[in-house]
């Protein structure tokens, strides 16, 4: 395994998210309007599909469609016309939206029938995914969101870590996602990947620097400000994030 991490370092395009992705998504005659709803949807249909788990009791199915036609009602009914990033938190305006989403389908139910004519968005929702109750709803809203943000700048090092896979397994098996009983300590991260334990100690440090400017990155596009996004850090990801 090379212990170069130019790949790591060199400068990359980062992908439009959130409130970059709200704003074209509020314009219904950008051509890009419905792939960036579908966008929001791909990253954050977690969060939304567990809260209507926990806060509405919903049964898996229901839950699922409800998630579906949420966001595919804001594709066709123009979600986002008069939302201002200067407003406060995306996280906090998508939950006010889905409870007031929810009260008025139990209202309308029975009045129509329900995805007529609304085009669902393409998620594969709930089918691997089951929220744990064993927080309020409010407290695991807040852990799915930061799970959702946690995720997509996951997807997007991983793709950087290209050129470079057994560098993200390494930070992948140590920081991440460590098999349970599995040794990785630094040495046997070492002999696992035939680098120094200085190597190791190098890639752990630039994945994770690389990890939290990806994670703010998108915490910024959701807030009005630095100060507000370094608020939103701490509330999602604890007071050492």
């Amino acid at each position: 395994m090379p212990a170069d991490d130019s790949a790591a370092d060199a400068p990359r395009p980062f992908p439009p998210t959130s409130w970059s992705v709200i704003r074209d998504a509020a314009d219904t005659a950008s051509p890009t309007y419905r792939a960036s709803m579908e966008r929001l949807a791909t990253v954050y249909w977690k969060p939304v599909y567990g809260h209507l788990r926990r806060k509405w009791n919903l049964p898996h199915d229901r839950a699922k469609d409800l998630t579906q036609d949420f966001f595919a009602a804001r594709c066709e009914k123009n979600f986002l016309p008069r939302l201002d990033p200067e407003a406060g938190l995306f996280r906090s305006y998508v939950q006010r939206t889905l409870d007031n989403y929810v009260r008025a389908d139990h209202r309308q139910q029975g009045a129509q029938k329900r995805g007529g004519g609304v085009r669902h968005v393409p998620l594969d929702v709930g089918e691997t995914f089951e929220p744990s109750s064993a927080d309020t709803p409010e407290a695991a809203y807040l852990k799915d969101w930061a799970r959702a943000t946690l995720d997509d700048a996951l997807r997007q090092m991983h793709s950087e870590y290209a050129p470079q896979p057994a560098v993200f397994e390494l930070f992948v098996l140590h920081d991440v996602q460590r098999p349970p009983g599995a040794d990785v300590s630094y040495q046997a991260l070492a002999d696992r990947f035939s680098v120094s334990v200085t190597d190791v100690t190098n890639h752990l440090y630039r994945a994770r620097k690389r990890l939290r400017e990806l994670v703010l990155m998108r915490v910024r596009e959701t807030t009005s400000n630095d100060r507000e996004a370094e608020q939103e850090m701490r509330a999602l990801f604890g007071a050492d994030a």
